[in-house]
C-alpha cells in the first residue's frame, strides 16, 4: 500500500505553468509524487519528489480553489490536471480531493482538462456526462503489451482499463485523444506495436493522437538504470541517446538529452503514415521538439481548432 502524507499547500492551488503548451491556463497538482511510479517521469528530478511508494497529498486543494476563484479578476476558461502527477491515482484520498476540486470548477462553468494513465472511477464519469461540454481528456497509452506497461508504468492502469476509460468517455460525449508520450525508440515506436495500438483505439472511435519521444534528464536516466535489470534491454534504450544531444525545451532554463533530430523526424513521419491508415490525426509536442515543429500536442483544448499538418511551422 502507498504511504499518503497529508499536507496543506501554502502557495496558490491555481498556478500557471512554465511550459508553453500550458501557458495562460491555470494548473493544479493534487499531489507531490505519483503512485503510478512511471520510470521516465520528469518530475522525479524535483527536489521535493517523495520516495517510491509514497506521495504527499495537498489536502486543502478543493478548499483553496473555492476561496481563490472569487478573487480572480477574470474567471479561467479551463484548468489543467496535473502537470506533475496523475489526477486519477488509485488512492481514496486522492480520488476524493480530485472529485471535490473538479466539481467546484465545473459548477462554476470552468472547464476541466486532464491527462491520465489511470482508471477513471464511475462517479467522475457520471459528473463528466453532465458537464461534457467542459471536459477535454487525454489518455496516455504507448503500448498494448502489458509487460512493457508494467516495466515503464508499473502501477498505472492496465491497457484494457485505459481503453475502457476511453470508450466510456466517448460514450458520454467527452472529447478524447490518446497520448503516445513518451515513445521509446526501438521499443514502443515499432511498426508492430503501433499497428496493434492504433487498430484497437481506432475501433472505438479515437481520431487524434499526440506524440513525442522520451527525453532524458539525470533523474530519469538514474531511475531507468535502477529499475530495468535486463542490461541488454537497458542498453538498447540508452544507446539511442549516446550522442549526448541537449535541447532546450519550451520552459525557462530547461534542457534535456534527446534523440537526434533526424531520428525524431523520421519516427514522426513513419507514425503519421501508419496513423493515416486508421483515419487518425497526429499532433507532435512542439514544446519537446522545438527544433522540428511549432505544432501543439493539444494538451489544452479551448476551441475547435482546425487540424494542423504534421510539421506545422517546420524548422529547417
Amino acid at each position: 500500500m502507498a504511504e499518503v502524507r497529508l499536507i496543506n499547500r501554502i502557495s496558490k492551488a491555481l498556478s500557471p505553468s512554465s511550459l508553453r503548451c500550458l501557458s495562460g491556463t491555470p494548473t493544479i497538482n493534487l499531489t507531490s509524487g505519483c503512485i503510478h511510479n512511471c520510470v521516465y517521469c520528469y518530475s522525479r528530478g524535483y527536489s521535493r519528489y517523495p520516495e517510491n511508494n509514497s506521495i504527499e497529498l495537498y489536502a486543502n486543494t478543493a478548499e483553496q480553489v473555492q476561496q481563490e476563484l472569487p478573487r480572480k479578476r477574470k474567471k479561467p476558461i479551463a484548468v489543467y490536471f496535473c502537470p506533475s502527477c496523475d489526477p486519477f491515482q488509485p488512492i481514496p484520498e486522492v480520488e476524493s480531493q480530485a472529485y471535490d476540486t473538479m466539481k467546484i470548477l465545473l459548477e462554476n462553468s470552468i472547464g476541466v482538462q486532464f491527462l491520465t494513465k489511470g482508471c477513471i472511477p464511475a462517479r467522475f464519469l457520471k459528473m463528466f456526462k453532465t458537464y461534457r461540454h467542459l471536459i477535454h481528456s487525454q489518455i496516455g497509452l504507448t503500448s498494448c503489451n502489458e509487460n512493457l506497461l508494467k516495466t515503464f508504468e508499473p502501477k498505472a492502469a492496465s491497457f484494457d482499463q485505459r481503453l475502457n476509460s476511453l470508450s466510456r468517455l466517448m460514450e458520454i460525449g467527452v472529447e478524447v485523444a490518446v497520448r503516445l508520450d513518451p515513445l521509446i525508440a526501438g521499443v514502443t515506436d515499432t511498426d508492430e506495436n503501433l499497428h496493434e495500438l492504433l487498430v484497437k483505439t481506432s475501433r472505438i472511435g479515437v481520431r487524434e493522437i499526440a506524440i513525442s519521444y522520451m527525453f532524458l534528464r539525470p533523474a530519469i536516466k538514474s531511475n531507468l538504470i535502477k529499475k530495468i535489470k535486463d542490461e541488454v534491454f537497458l542498453n538498447k534504450i540508452l544507446s539511442a541517446y549516446s550522442k549526448n544531444i541537449r535541447l532546450p525545451i519550451a520552459a525557462p532554463n530547461s534542457q534535456t538529452w534527446v534523440l537526434p533530430r533526424e531520428m525524431r523526424r523520421q519516427g514522426f513521419g513513419r507514425i503519421k503514415n501508419i496513423a493515416d491508415g486508421y483515419g487518425i490525426n497526429v499532433r507532435i509536442c512542439g514544446c519537446k521538439n522545438p527544433d522540428i515543429t511549432d505544432d501543439s500536442c493539444n494538451i489544452i483544448h479551448l476551441s475547435k481548432n482546425k487540424e494542423l499538418p504534421l510539421f506545422s511551422g517546420t524548422k529547417t
